[in-house]
């Protein structure tokens, strides 16, 4: 074999999880499991495209985009500027076949949603002064930029908009959107001790994220004393919170980093880039990551070895039986009894599903009202703050983080209806001493997600019509200021005027309109928030009112069928002759070597995996 056939089939031989997992898939359909694992096998092949991201956060002007660019190795890839200069979240995304270099995407909420485009283009997109942003008729909600793979590997970095400072609205979305793959980037500077803002961001975003790690920037300015910060810091994390003084804080210089990129010189480049600190920041990140990744392998191996248990202790059961030892007799017919008594009470007032189901729907449609009032109320007290009416690029950044927000309260409450209604088919189904169907739990979850992808309402982001009354009052009261005028400039003095007054008045106007329009839009927003979230809760209730309940009679009739054919079975093997029982054993001890050596195997693989992600290591 050549050396590249040889490097080839190398590359193709699937790992140890994969092979323990493929074991765990062929002991299953041994034994008549094939279709419940097959949605194990769907959820780990869902989650194989999605890649872990670091979220990066920051009030303004800390260096934040500038470390971007630094551990990209990518000068000028963020736009950089001492004002608030991005209008929204930018996802910089490894190239790759479907995504290659010298592209960007819009991402829009109206169709067609996700629209490429050239990527010198994306910064007239991105820039909150661009004209393009503010002349769109829709602003996009976020961007994407194909970046070259850098020393974070395949991870997506994302850089949230540093208008209007730290946002938890941005950062939750965007963590939302990498669900259990991120982990939370903290920008601060070394002029000083840690802000409270970003103080309780720290401590409210740890309790959500798996991963936090505080990046203190600037040291090139802050030379001499940045060491007693990052002290003083960490005594402050730690006296909020013990668990946060724990958070790796690493001191770095975004501005030698993005220089280092850009240096020509290999040797130099090397020394300004360790100077920077930038490494020890991409090693500290790279740990969380690795961890991150492996999780869905880990959960898929989990599920198996659950879904393998069930058959390896009815079959050691039997095996005990033949050997003439039936402990589990008694509690087999207490089940079976249990059951059937089920069965006779199904349709009794005693266990009345609908009474069941109607209360969590009241519960979830109050919690849904109490969080739509909420949100209308937060967004309408962030607009009354502009009193003297608002800019365009002030609306326009106020929108795409008002986007942001509606995009996470909707995941957060479609999750608690699919956990509560989750909670209820469990809690209906142990009752008869069963689980329910994985399937059911899906179908749960199918109809939450296709809720949250539902039709949306028209938000209406035209500004409001100006007040005339205000122009009138303008002209008024130029007329007026240049009449007084009139010895000194003469008589175009009350044109003067009125030019003056009425521009400076028109530009309020204009503001003002700006404001009540972006009063309406949420206004607009909180009216779909609590449609889409009631929409939600009957789709999901009329799952379990309705084909759960069908599903529930069907499996407690043959729980109670299968309780009974057990009890035979076993009191079959009790009886069985001395030649039978070694017939049956012949039969029964190569599933249960199956079934153990599969289990085995992937227990082991967690352990591996689990090693390794307490170490670190990829």
């Amino acid at each position: 074999m050549s050396t590249h056939a040889r490097a080839t089939a190398s590359a193709q031989k699937p790992n140890s999880a994969t092979l323990a997992f493929r074991q765990l898939g062929a002991a299953a359909k041994a034994h008549g499991l094939g279709e419940q694992f097959s949605g194990i096998a769907r959820m780990i092949k869902d989650s194989q495209g999605r890649l872990p991201s670091v979220v990066v956060v920051g009030e303004m002007n800390r260096g934040k985009s500038t470390l971007v660019n630094a551990v990209l190795g990518a000068p000028g890839a963020a736009p950089v500027d001492p004002t608030e200069t991005t209008g929204l979240a930018v996802n910089f995304i490894p190239a790759h076949e479907k995504f290659p270099l010298g592209q960007a995407e819009l991402e829009f909420a109206t169709p067609p949603n996700r629209r490429r485009i050239a990527a010198p283009e994306l910064e007239q997109w991105v820039r909150i002064d661009s004209p393009t942003l503010l002349g769109a008729e829709e602003p996009p909600l976020q961007a994407s930029l194909a970046v070259r793979e850098y020393p974070l590997g395949k991870a997506v970095l994302v850089d949230t908009p540093g208008s209007g400072g730290l946002s938890e609205a941005y950062a939750m979305r965007a963590i939302a959107r990498a669900r259990d793959a991120s982990v939370l980037l903290i920008v601060t500077d070394a002029s000083g001790r840690i802000t409270r803002p970003a103080l309780e961001f720290v401590a409210h975003c740890s309790t959500m994220v798996q991963s936090v790690v505080l990046a203190v920037t600037k040291i090139d300015l802050y030379r001499a004393n940045y060491r007693a910060v990052l002290e003083e810091n960490r005594q402050i994390l730690t006296a909020h919170d013990p668990r946060l003084g724990r958070v790796p804080m690493i001191p770095v210089s975004g501005l030698w980093g993005e220089r280092a990129a850009g240096e020509q010189d290999p040797s130099r480049r090397a020394k300004l880039y360790e100077r920077s600190g930038v490494p020890e920041l991409v090693e500290v990140l790279r740990e969380p990551l690795a961890r991150s990744s492996r999780l869905p392998t880990l959960n898929a191996l989990r599920q198996g070895i659950g879904l393998l248990e069930q058959p390896l202790v009815a079959l050691q059961a039997e095996r005990e039986a033949l050997g003439g030892v039936v402990q589990k007799q008694d509690s087999l017919i207490a089940v079976r009894e249990h059951r059937e008594k089920l069965l006779r009470t199904f349709e009794d007032s005693k266990y009345d599903w609908s009474a069941q189901v109607d209360r969590v729907r009241v519960e979830l449609t109050s919690a849904n009202s109490r969080l739509s009032r909420e949100f209308g109320a937060h967004w309408r007290d962030r607009v009354q703050k502009f009193g003297a009416g608002m800019s365009e690029g002030q609306s326009v950044s106020l929108q795409n983080e008002m986007a942001a927000d509606l995009e996470v309260q909707v995941n957060r409450a479609l999750y608690g209806v699919v956990r509560r209604s989750s909670g209820l088919l469990r809690d209906l189904y142990s009752a008869a001493g069963m689980d329910p169907q994985t399937s059911l739990l899906q179908e749960v979850e199918r109809r939450a997600v296709e809720a949250g992808k539902g039709p949306r309402a028209d938000i209406d982001r035209s500004a409001a019509s100006i007040d005339p009354r205000m122009l009138m009052s303008g002209w008024a009261m130029g007329m007026g200021v240049g009449g007084l005028l009139v010895p000194v400039v003469g008589l175009a003095a009350p044109v003067v005027g009125v030019a003056a007054m009425g521009g400076l008045l028109t530009l309020l106007a204009k503001r003002q309109a700006k404001k009540q329009s972006m009063l309406q839009t949420v206004s607009d927003a909180t009216v779909e928030l609590r449609e889409l979230l009631d929409r939600a809760v009957r789709g999901v209730l009329g799952v379990v009112s309705t084909d759960a309940k069908k599903v529930f009679d069907r499996d407690l009739r043959q729980s109670a069928t299968d309780a009974k054919a057990e009890l035979q079975r076993l009191e079959s093997a009790r009886r069985a002759s001395e030649s039978e029982r070694q017939r049956r054993l012949g039969q029964i001890n190569p599933k249960i070597e199956q079934l153990e050596q599969a289990i085995d195997a992937a227990r082991q693989e967690i352990a591996r995996l689990s090693d390794n992600s307490a170490a670190g290591k990829p």
